[in-house]
């Protein structure tokens, strides 16, 4: 199983104020209903100001790489992909959740089995 992180942060001017930001976060809210790859989805707007914070985030949960493949190419996908292009940069990280360099506890400790999904 795989967790793919995407944290956006706004390019200067663009805000929560702005209808393209919204359009962009409706996009990103809906990728589950659209695409069927997708196993687990959180996506949510930061609620703390800190200079070094990114302004929204989306975590989805994939099978496998063939399945987050298959999502980033997805149509739906390359939608929001173009709504966010013109008003935020982004960072990506793709982790495997039962790898060896992956570790969860606490609440999160159920990552630690995902597989049986």
């Amino acid at each position: 199983m795989l967790m793919h992180i995407v944290l956006f942060t706004f390019k200067p001017p663009w805000s929560w104020a702005s209808l393209e930001a919204l359009e962009a976060e409706k996009t990103s809210r809906n990728h589950p209903i659209h695409i069927n790859e997708i196993k687990g989805w959180v996506c949510g707007r930061n609620t703390i100001k800190r200079d070094i914070a990114a302004d929204f985030v989306v975590m989805g949960v994939f099978e496998n790489r063939n399945n987050l493949n298959t999502y980033m190419n997805h149509s739906d996908h390359q939608k929001g992909v173009n709504q966010w292009k013109s008003i935020a940069d982004w960072k990506v990280i793709d982790i495997e959740l039962t790898g060896a360099f992956t570790k969860s506890n606490g609440l999160l400790s159920i990552l630690n089995n995902i597989d049986v999904i």
